[in-house]
């Protein structure tokens, strides 16, 4: 199945969030989650991990892994960080894949793959479910959009490809994300 119409939903998300506000940010967490929820058809690969932080250094694990996420893309084309909304939806120049860059259609087969990566950051402990198959991340991804707004600190919602005309090869994909693991 091609993803785009999930694709399509968390560029909506993105761009109508109001991410300046813990109710803003909860819904954006709400409604990636229940899009993805919606599309488990698109789920070949899955995995979680969870880590503690004390809270006066829970903000700069939160950005490390944030960062370390939004690294392996070769470029954002829609972001809203806290309300600020830029959009660069321009065509792409092609990557490179031994780099695990995204691709321009036409000069690779079509994308097989969309990978969406949640980081959230949560005051108390979670316990999430180890994936090791479709049930599991669905517990896992319903868990995480069940965080109440006095529970969540801080969320990003990172996808790629995100322009339309991107795609992820496998390659590419493994490349990347070799944490992933077949559900």
């Amino acid at each position: 199945a091609e993803a785009r119409s999930l694709q399509t939903d968390l560029d909506r998300i993105a761009e109508t969030a109001n991410t300046g506000s813990a109710a803003g940010r909860t819904q954006v967490l709400q409604e990636a989650t229940l899009s993805l929820l919606r599309h488990p058809e698109y789920w070949a690969y899955g995995t979680v991990k969870s880590d503690r932080a004390r809270l006066d250094s829970a903000e700069a694990k939160f950005n490390q892994w944030a960062l370390t996420e939004r690294s392996k893309f070769t470029e954002e084309t829609l972001s809203n960080y806290n309300n600020t909304l830029a959009d660069k939806t321009q065509a792409s120049v092609p990557g490179d894949a031994s780099k695990g860059e995204v691709t321009e259609t036409g000069m690779t087969p079509p994308g097989e793959y969309i990978v969406v990566t949640i980081v959230v950051g949560t005051e108390g402990k979670m316990q999430l479910p180890t994936v090791n198959n479709s049930e599991d991340l669905r517990r896992a991804i319903s868990q995480i959009g069940a965080i109440s707004s006095e529970q969540l600190l801080a969320v990003e919602v990172l996808w790629t490809p995100q322009a339309s005309g991107d795609t992820l090869t496998t390659d590419d994909m493994l490349a990347e994300y070799a944490d992933l693991k077949v559900l």
